[in-house]
């Protein structure tokens, strides 16, 4: 549902929404008891796990107690009118009034800004007073609530410079990251993934249900300890683990729905109807007397369940923690679904007089997936409306009419199968030499394979041409790592050192095979029989094998001086075989240092800062993910056919030139922050800027023939710089007995520009990319890449007014001269933000709690492919159209324009979540009890006229609304959190 300010439907929502809440509100029962000096309860953490140890103090008198191992605790006190005091390392004091309760539940808020908070950073841990670089930390309480798949749908919105888009509503697609603007052409710009200290590993390793804490490091002084393939930041995972002498069971599920969000609007049958009718327009064979929305017949509510399940707990050397979680889920269209198990153990026992500690995680994910066939809503948009699904004899309807067929039809025959699994097993030993020095290493092997099967029926709109066609691929990925690292700390007086020195070796490989045929006399075999096709052509067969390996030196020495004052410094040094024999080393350094200006004696006796920070670093980092190995080397490949002693034989002829200078990707960030907080801890946050540029950009550019032997080749040559503020804010609102209210916001700005295309040995006055393909039009591009601009840059002609006739009027003098050329085009929007910004509020009061999050972009634009494909009545009566067509005025053939070129502004309510904590009393050992409902992608205010003005961001031509556009949906779930 995507609402204007001005749409009485938004207002209407708004109205509905604050009664509802009202309602729930004023029903919240009130307990009251007789006074009772004897007291007794629980403490609990926010996520309502109980709290060990916790001081219980009545206020005044010499008279406390602390919680058991069920964070239940029992005092007697003095009257019944005493006031408790709450406090335990890490969580904020909270006093309590008795007021006459005999049982009292209280939960602890943790505290934020607690100075000897531990951060995960790479390769260890850092208190968060003495970081100086730009980290930001997201724990488990903050992580967005409902369906979520990987990591990523856990932190969308959350980071200030973090950008997560879901360009597609397909539940197997996976979602763009971009942290910090992009920074590469031809390579990857997602951010470096490590989990639990083990570099490279996927998302997909790890089920959501088991992650306890997300580091995102964003600046290069923070990530150069990942030198190589650090340059769009670095991702921490901290998954959970087991706790000496609390032994749990926990279980997590929900079963949710999904319907779609916004569904095309094509014309009717009574549109189309009535406009043939009022054109007099001949319909004879093609009006059937059929009133079909072809989209509601693709279309479904998807249902959903989660389950998982966690055993863990500990002894005196050891601890353990195992999981199982299993999601199946369905797609709001008939084709789409996936299945997914993850299993995960983690054992840790420590040995010699505890000098050793031995560490073993094994997880594997299996993923049973379809990803739909996004052909099938071009044929739901042209499809008329008037034509059936099926015929009075139960036959399906078809049609070979241009881009049309019947959807349904592909959707129940044909098939697009993926059956990936992937499993690892990491053991890392570390010994303490001394009680200051650490020794570890870590051993990491890993496999990811993937089974594809795809078959279109012979009889579907799919598979007709073919006369049936099947299809087998399989890959399979293996990687080994080895990891060793020494650490040392030291304190003389005032001053703290830590040092890390470390090596890394990993090499991958990969191998990939696959065939295909057509032509089955049956589709009985679907994709299980390849042999049974009667034509396979040559190229129908192929298989590929690469690897790659990683060698790597890396140090980091910390200082704190004085409690105040922090240096950070790293180098790190890596060796690559993906690059060419000059450059195959490159080295990473980074520093970064910090003040505690709170510490200092025109600040110490301020009230009104509890902590003020500044910082600024400098690093550079490298890219070398998102192409292929052997990029550097001459290859061969096929090229026609010789004739010799009879015979025909395959020709192979040069098909890449070598580079000896390819190297990595280098990008260079200084960043500069300051971390505040005032009012007592009630206000605090962090406002930064950074400057990064990236060098040695790779592209492929054409070059003569000869010297070189193919015409093309990947060179280093471009740079481009991203600029950006960004700022956080997050307030401890509301502290009281039963009532806690805490807010968050964060705002990021980022600027990102080409700077370079070209020197003297490889040129381009600019890279035209992107296909603006429409029926009835010509293919020209959408997007330009080019010196002065941004990446996303759209390029194509000015819109002026549509003329009496319907037709374009396009500004033609662009370049001076009277007549539309291709000279006429010019820039014509960006699909770059120039905000991104998110707000959380979560409000607990008694037993209930209520979260909601907002999150939205500011500034960019939108190319409607779809309105630009399917809104002109030139396509009537032979095909369906938009409404749109019956208003705009438009009789001309598609041209791509400014006229299609949108505000892509919105604000979404993305997530609220109202849940209920029961007071178990520890009724058959039951810990937490909580049972919540969730909504998801509630509504959107936005100007786009679109399906959905969150669309793709990837490439070198992201913000567009493609004609095959998948639609987002709307999710509702219901779910329990138990622990016992």
């Amino acid at each position: 549902m995507i609402l204007s300010t001005n749409n009485p439907n938004f207002r209407i929502f708004m109205q509905i929404g604050t009664c509802v809440l009202l309602i729930l509100f004023l029903n919240i029962p009130l307990y009251a008891s007789s006074a009772a000096f004897p007291i007794r309860g629980t403490v609990l953490d926010i996520n309502g796990e109980p709290l060990i140890g916790v001081s219980v103090t009545e206020k005044g008198v010499n008279n406390a107690t602390s919680t058991d191992n069920n964070g239940q605790f029992s005092l007697e006190v003095a009257n019944e009118n005493s006031i408790l005091v709450f406090s335990y390392l890490g969580f904020s004091e909270l006093e309590v009034s008795i007021n006459g309760r005999a049982t009292l539940n209280v939960t602890l808020i943790e505290d934020t800004q607690a100075l000897e908070e531990v951060v995960v950073i790479g390769y260890g841990t850092q208190s968060r007073r003495n970081i100086s670089g730009s980290i930001t930390n997201v724990s488990e309480e903050d992580f967005n609530q409902g369906v979520n798949r990987t990591a990523t749908d856990l932190l969308q919105g959350k980071v200030a410079g973090l950008t997560i888009t879901k360009g597609s509503g397909d539940i197997t697609n996976e979602q763009t990251i971009r942290l910090r603007g992009t920074s590469s052409l031809t390579g990857s710009s997602q951010p470096f993934v490590v989990i639990d200290g083990v570099p490279g590993l996927s998302m997909n390793s790890v089920a959501p249900q088991d992650i306890e804490s997300i580091s995102i490091l964003k600046d290069a002084s923070a990530a150069a300890i990942y030198g190589s393939r650090a340059a769009s930041g670095v991702i921490l995972i901290t998954t959970k683990k087991g706790i000496e002498s609390r032994p749990m069971i926990e279980y997590e599920g929900y079963a949710a729905v999904d319907r779609v969000a916004n569904i095309p609007k094509v014309l009717s049958a009574d549109q189309w109807r009535d406009y043939t009718s009022s054109h007099d327009i001949n319909t004879e064979g093609i009006d059937r007397g059929a009133n079909t929305s072809w989209f509601d017949e693709i279309m479904r509510t998807g249902v959903s369940q989660s389950h998982s399940l966690s055993m863990s707990g500990g002894g005196k050397s050891s601890t353990y923690r195992g999981s199982f979680s299993a999601l199946d889920q369905q797609g709001v269209v008939r084709d789409n679904s996936m299945e997914r198990y993850n299993g995960r153990l983690m054992f840790s026992q420590r040995a010699l007089d505890d000098r050793l500690n031995l560490t073993f995680v094994g997880a594997i994910t299996e993923r049973n997936f379809s990803p739909t066939d996004t052909r099938n809503f071009v044929l739901a948009y042209n499809m008329v409306p008037v034509a059936p699904v099926k015929n009075d004899d139960g036959t399906w309807f078809d049609t070979q009419e241009y881009d049309q067929g019947n959807p349904l039809r592909n959707i129940t025959y044909n098939k697009r199968d993926n059956k990936n699994s992937l499993f690892y097993g990491n053991i890392k030993a570390d010994f303490n030499i001394t009680e200051d020095f650490v020794a570890g290493i870590s051993l990491l092997k890993q496999r990811e394979s993937n089974d594809y099967g795809e078959y279109n029926d012979s009889q579907t709109e799919r598979g007709r041409n073919d006369q049936g066609f099947a299809k087998r691929e399989t890959w399979t990925a293996d990687k080994r790592l080895l990891e060793a690292t020494l650490n040392y700390k030291k304190i003389f007086d005032e001053h703290n050192f830590n040092f890390l020195a470390g090596y890394s070796y990993e090499d991958n490989y990969y191998q990939k095979n696959g065939a295909q045929n057509r032509q089955f006399v049956t589709d009985f075999f679907d994709y299980d029989n390849l042999g049974a096709g009667e034509n396979l052509r040559p190229s129908d067969v192929w298989s590929e094998a690469n690897m790659n390996k990683l060698i790597s030196f890396f140090g980091r020495v910390n200082y704190v001086l004085q409690d105040r004052y922090t240096l950070t410094a790293s180098i790190r040094r890596d060796g690559s075989s993906k690059f060419g024999a000059n450059h195959k080393w490159g080295t990473f350094p980074a520093v970064s240092a910090a003040w505690i200006l709170k510490e200092e004696g025109f600040l110490k006796d301020k009230d009104f800062f509890s902590d003020l920070k500044l910082r600024a670093g400098y690093g550079v980092s490298g890219n070398q993910a998102g192409f292929d190995p052997y990029r550097s080397l001459q290859l061969y490949g096929k090229s026609g056919q010789y004739y010799d002693d009879g015979k025909w034989y395959n020709a192979y002829q040069i098909s890449q030139n070598a580079n000896p200078n390819l190297k990595w990707e280098e990008t260079s960030m200084f960043n500069v922050g300051i971390d505040y907080s005032i009012l007592n801890n009630r206000l605090s946050g962090t406002i930064e800027y950074y400057s990064k540029e990236t060098n040695d950009l790779l592209y492929t550019y054409k070059v003569s023939v000869p010297p070189y032997l193919y015409s093309d080749m990947l060179a280093n040559v471009g740079s481009m710089t991203n600029k950006g503020i960004e700022l956080v804010i997050n307030g401890d609102i509301i502290r009281k007995d039963e009532l806690v209210w805490n807010a968050s916001f964060n705002l990021a700005h980022n600027k990102n520009r080409i700077t370079s295309l070209s020197n003297d040995q490889f040129t381009t006055n600019s890279i035209k990319t992107g296909s603006a393909w429409i029926r009835g039009g010509s293919d020209n591009t959408t997007h330009i890449v080019e010196e002065g601009r941004e990446v996303g840059t759209f390029y194509g002609w000015r819109f002026i007014s549509l003329d009496s006739d319907g037709k374009y009027i396009l500004d033609e003098m662009v370049d001076g001269k009277e007549g539309l050329t291709d000279e006429d085009r010019t820039y014509i929007g960006s699909a770059q933000p120039k905000l991104t910004y998110g707000f959380s509020s979560n409000l607990s009061y008694k037993n209930f709690d209520f979260g909601f999050f907002l999150r939205g972009v500011y500034g960019n634009d939108l190319l409607n492919f779809s309105r630009m494909s399917y809104a002109t009545t030139q396509w009537l009566p032979g095909a369906n159209v938009l409404e749109d067509a019956l208003t705009n005025g438009l009789t001309d053939n598609p041209k791509y324009s400014s006229y299609y070129i949108e505000k892509g502004s919105f604000l979404r309510l993305d997530n609220a979540t109202l849940a209920y904590n029961f007071d178990t009393g520890d009724v058959w050992g039951i810990r937490k009890f909580r049972v919540y409902v969730t909504g998801q992608n509630l509504f959107t205010i936005t100007n786009y006229t679109g399906l959905d003005p969150e669309v793709q961001m990837s490439g070198l031509d992201p913000g567009v609304e493609g004609r095959e556009y998948y639609p987002k949906t709307r999710t509702f779930s219901v779910g329990v959190n138990l622990s016992f």
